[in-house]
């Protein structure tokens, strides 16, 4: 019988996880509904940045510094790779299976780059903090919760980026329909090498975030990009709000099901979630509430 406690306790970290989660996956969803890519590279993105925060923590001891250091030095990533590796594809009659290439060997490139630098060993990333909370029964990571509320200040930065700054304008033309929007005055190039850029650093932000729980190694980013992938997925490859909802959702279901099963067939039951949303919805649920 599991107790009640038990299970609010599965449900809170899973809402905790799911505010995480989502950092990562709307980056994932944004360059789709802005640039046609998927990008395979993001998981890369995820693991340079939780590098970019080891090294830099270690040679200032801020983790202000390591942390805007990671997002920063991530965008940068993002932008050349848009600017390098996907814009001389768009020319191309067919655009998306190139693009998905090439990303993904900019993963196995970085990881492996990151393998003949320093090895495979795992690098241990220290704690932002080790105050924990017992709230009527229920344990709470001071951690966690800190590294939830700053992917939900990052998400609510972006958002008020596209809904109010002259940038978003140009997003959301860019994502609605690049030749009006190249009328009104807006350089697609521009927009979309910036969203890749963005879209990079929400990656990299997640993973100098989440370095203290995952530790940083090459191939640290493949199990969250797949996990972002699944959710990008079920929430609908360009919505943000399905992404959003996905998101949590998802993560609670994975949470909550780890009291019966391993973490191993908690991931088969969201692919088999994925399959079955993606059967009666093939444009998710974001295009099911749109």
């Amino acid at each position: 019988m599991v107790s009640i406690e038990l299970l609010v306790q599965q449900v809170v970290n899973g809402l905790l996880f799911g505010g995480q989660l989502a950092l990562m996956a709307v980056g994932l969803t944004l360059i789709w509904g802005v640039a046609r890519v998927l990008n395979f590279g993001h998981g890369a993105m995820f693991m340079v940045g939780g590098f970019v925060g080891y090294f830099t923590l270690g040679a200032t001891g801020n983790i202000v510094v390591a942390v805007v250091s990671a997002a920063l030095v991530v965008f940068a990533l993002g932008y050349l790779t848009e600017v390098a590796l996907i814009r001389p594809l768009r020319d191309r009659e067919e655009f998306g299976i190139p693009s998905m290439v090439v990303t993904l060997g900019l993963a196995f490139f970085l990881e492996n780059a990151f393998i003949v630098w320093i090895g495979s060993q795992r690098e241990s990333f220290p704690r932002f903090t080790s105050v924990v909370w017992d709230i009527g029964g229920i344990t709470l990571s001071a951690q966690r919760v800190l590294i939830f509320v700053i992917s939900l200040v990052a998400l609510g930065l972006l958002f008020y980026v596209i809904a109010r700054t002259k940038l978003g304008l140009g997003i959301r033309a860019v994502s609605q329909d690049n030749d009006t929007a190249l009328l009104m005055g807006v350089r697609p190039n521009r927009i979309y090498a910036i969203t890749f850029g963005i879209s990079a650093a929400l990656a990299g932000l997640a993973g100098v975030l989440l370095a203290p729980l995952f530790a940083v190694y090459p191939s640290v980013g493949w199990y969250p990009f797949l996990l972002s992938f699944v959710v990008v997925m079920v929430g609908g490859l360009g919505s943000v709000r399905g992404t959003l909802l996905s998101a949590m959702g998802l993560a609670i279901i994975r949470s909550v099901s780890t009291i019966w099963v391993s973490s191993e067939m908690a991931m088969v039951i969201l692919f088999g979630i994925m399959i079955l949303v993606l059967a009666l919805y093939p444009d998710g649920i974001g295009g099911y509430l749109e």
